[in-house]
């Protein structure tokens, strides 16, 4: 069930990151998922984030499974721009 917020988009509605856009990286538990955008947030830290707290946009980040799988800074870069081409669609 969880899986289905893998690689989606969403802003975020409240706290610190509130109006940030960032991709769900993974689930945590029923109520939470873990989020980051490659910038402020990296995959290798990325934020756990109350699914309450983010309104979801229609699109997602299409090779997630391939950006999760690289290295560090790559990985990072791969989401940022992901994240940015969405954007322009």
């Amino acid at each position: 069930m969880m899986q289905e917020y893998l690689g989606r988009i969403a802003r975020s509605k409240a706290g610190r990151d509130k109006g940030g856009r960032f991709a769900v990286t993974a689930a945590f538990d029923d109520a939470h998922v873990l989020i980051a955008d490659g910038a402020k947030h990296k995959l290798a830290s990325p934020k756990k984030k109350k699914l309450m707290h983010l309104a979801f946009e229609n699109g997602r980040v299409d090779d997630i499974e391939k950006i999760l799988s690289l290295p560090g800074g790559t990985a990072d870069a791969a989401l940022r721009k992901a994240l940015r081409n969405d954007h322009e669609n």
